[in-house]
């Protein structure tokens, strides 16, 4: 027979059923059963009744009195004592409700609310969150936010396009960057993010970050000056040193010992126009120079000057040769 005295592992009961994957509650929850049948017979009908209590209620509302008359009409006596079983059981019910629907209310209150801040073609926008932290949006990107965080991190998921983040330190709170499977964890730091489709490109102005690709997957720590490419159809990544990552913001290009090669990789990112090195023999020398404001055409001029390259426009791209010799 359940009797009144086991009141008192209600409340640890309810809490179990709640969040089952608590450990300490699972083994206080283990021990209780263990004790006797009857406990064993208690926490199953508890569980019944929660189970119930989950099927009854609705996030629109609940009506308490017709849900506690249901539980009545649900509950299956196991003795002869049926009128003192069912009013004992109906208490239960009751409290069992009680608390679903306040916790309900709880995660009502302090669940944040989601906001979307997003950009189009050639607009530029940023946003500060609650934490102090500066985020800035690039053209066609998508950033999702809270409008408060809450709990052991603090997290924003961007869903496309690129961003620069300026992050508040907050060691009891690691900032998380949600992409698709992957995620990027700092404490207090400045870097960028590109995404596509199929890349991630991130660079490290200030601090570190933490890169991981997919749960349970290699991991990347990255410091200030580093960067990497992400492939997600390989799930590769590719470490490398962080150059222009955030031009698109600053407006300005610096190379320091840049590979040619690299050099045409960089003024297509930022340029938008696909410029190749058809002579590989010239991608073995390497680029100093710093470019601020300054269109694709003095670009290429600089490189014509400094390399006497043939530049020639094609089917909308750029290739950069270098002329033949003269016999």
């Amino acid at each position: 027979m359940y009797m009144p005295q086991n009141d008192k592992f209600l409340h640890t009961i309810t809490e179990y059923l709640n969040d089952t994957s608590d450990d300490a509650l699972q083994s206080e929850i283990e021990r209780f059963r263990a004790e006797s049948a009857e406990n064993e017979r208690y926490y199953l009908e508890i569980e019944r009744i929660w189970n119930y209590s989950a099927r009854a209620s609705r996030l629109d509302g609940v009506n308490i009195s017709a849900s506690t008359q249901r539980f009545k009409e649900n509950l299956k006596p196991h003795t002869s004592s049926r009128s003192i079983r069912l009013t004992w059981f109906s208490r239960v019910a009751a409290a069992v409700l009680v608390l679903s629907i306040g916790y309900w209310t709880y995660l009502q209150i302090t669940e944040p609310t989601y906001l979307i801040k997003a950009t189009v073609k050639n607009q530029l926008d940023s946003l500060r969150l609650t934490d102090g932290s500066t985020i800035i949006l690039a053209e066609n990107s998508e950033l999702k936010y809270p409008d408060k965080f809450e709990g052991p991190t603090r997290e924003v998921v961007l869903a496309k396009g690129q961003a620069f983040f300026k992050i508040a330190k907050d060691k009891k709170h690691p900032f998380k960057v949600l992409m698709n499977e992957s995620e990027v964890v700092v404490l207090g730091t400045s870097f960028n993010i590109k995404l596509t489709a199929t890349n991630i490109d991130l660079g490290v102005k200030t601090g570190r970050v933490m890169f991981s690709p997919y749960k349970h997957g290699p991991t990347s720590l990255l410091t200030a000056g580093q960067a990497l490419s992400y492939d997600a159809k390989k799930k590769e990544f590719l470490t490398k040193r962080a150059e222009n990552q955030d031009a698109w913001l600053t407006k300005e290009l610096v190379f320091s010992d840049a590979p040619l090669e690299e050099v045409c990789t960089q003024l297509t990112d930022y340029y938008g126009i696909p410029v190749k090195l058809q002579d590989h023999k010239q991608s073995s020398k390497k680029l100093n120079a710093r470019f601020s404001n300054q269109s694709l055409d003095e670009v290429l001029l600089v490189l014509h000057e400094t390399y006497d390259f043939n530049i020639k426009k094609e089917n909308n791209q750029i290739i950069l040769t270098t002329p033949k010799p003269i016999n």
